[in-house]
């Protein structure tokens, strides 16, 4: 009864995991059961794609498994938001730091660090009631983040974000609020695809024909969003 740990796998029929399999550890003629982030022709995961043909590998993506209506059935959940926004506030302040700005995002430890989410959320908090008083370098700037997606994930980190000082803002304002911005309060938006899909024809988006024909489609994303912003904050729309 019960399982035998051990590193080698070749043995095994099916391989269940939740990141993306690094392409030199794909074994030849496997089943792998993970997410691969390719279903949306994701440029980043293309070589994975690839090396999924060419070692003959059956592949069972999460994203893929829905019900009759279409709708996903396995997909994160809004705790995974929740999480991720906590490391990611402790990842920036180490990081700004490495840079030389010390700021109020020290004050937040990872989230393992906390026995539940009223504790990580109280030391959030805590470190917005500095950014309220003006205690951000004025070094840095005013900070943006942009949330892409409106799922569960996207959710869970917009609940952390919103414990601290805050205002949201429209797409176009993001040139003029990342100069002209106050450092008192963090300023965030939600991006979905048609803020930055663009018909190539010039045409207006459509999401049916997006869905339909991509390629009809060219996103401006990283011209129009990503090199304006301090933080992306990159979520599925499930």
């Amino acid at each position: 009864m019960g399982a035998v740990i051990q590193e080698d796998m070749s043995e095994a029929s099916l391989i269940i995991g939740v990141k993306v399999v690094p392409v030199d550890s794909l074994m030849r003629e496997k089943t792998y059961a993970f997410f691969s982030h390719t279903i949306k022709a994701q440029e980043d995961n293309m070589p994975l794609l690839d090396a999924i043909f060419e070692k003959h590998i059956r592949l069972i993506d999460y994203e893929k498994m829905v019900d009759d209506k279409g709708a996903r059935v396995v997909a994160f959940g809004k705790y995974a938001g929740v999480s991720g926004m906590i490391n990611i506030l402790h990842g920036m302040g180490l990081r700004l730091l490495a840079l030389g700005h010390h700021t109020p995002f020290m004050h937040i430890g990872p989230s393992h660090n906390y026995r539940n989410t009223e504790m990580a959320r109280q030391a959030v908090r805590d470190a917005g009631y500095e950014i309220a008083l003006g205690r951000m370098p004025k070094s840095i700037g005013p900070l943006t983040f942009v949330f892409t997606g409106s799922g569960n994930v996207s959710q869970g980190a917009q609940e952390v974000f919103q414990e601290l000082p805050h205002e949201y803002i429209e797409p176009e304002h993001l040139p003029k609020v990342s100069v002209q911005g106050s450092t008192s309060k963090l300023y965030a938006c939600v991006v979905s695809r048609d803020d930055h899909y663009k018909r190539k024809d010039g045409g207006k988006f459509d999401a049916e024909e997006f869905e339909k024909h991509p390629e009809r489609y060219a996103s401006s994303f990283s011209h129009d969003v990503r090199r304006i912003v301090n933080i992306n904050i990159a979520i599925n729309s499930n």
